[in-house]
């Protein structure tokens, strides 16, 4: 069984109207500014912090078709909202959240060497 795809191409495509200089230029944004992003996401963050790069972080996930870092944000957000103060906790989801950024960080980039999204 094959896992899915980082990014969903047919739904970035769509977001994108098609336009590849536009696509070109998305990528590169996130991919500048998943570093500051990484920086933020750590628990020893104020929770004002991590949640609100979280939030971020997952409404540009969710404009590229990065489903599984959209949905682990979701989550880390999610703790923050429901209170949860429980430092192991906070730091395992956070991990999720840094981990799945990473691997779109780096579909991204080959996106932008390549211009295939398709083989990703």
């Amino acid at each position: 069984m094959s896992r899915p795809a980082v990014i969903d191409c047919d739904h970035f495509h769509t977001m994108t109207g098609g336009d590849r200089a536009l696509q070109a230029e998305v990528l590169a944004i996130f991919d500048e500014q998943s570093e500051l992003w990484r920086r933020l996401l750590i628990p020893d963050a104020p929770v004002h912090t991590w949640r609100d790069a979280a939030h971020t972080v997952k409404g540009s996930a969710r404009g590229l078709g990065l489903w599984a870092l959209a949905q682990a944000c979701e989550t880390a957000e999610a703790l923050a909202k429901n209170g949860v103060k429980d430092g192991p906790v906070i730091a395992a989801e956070l991990a999720k959240v840094r981990a799945a950024l990473v691997e779109a960080t780096e579909v991204i980039r080959h996106v932008l060497e390549t211009g295939d999204c398709q083989s990703v």
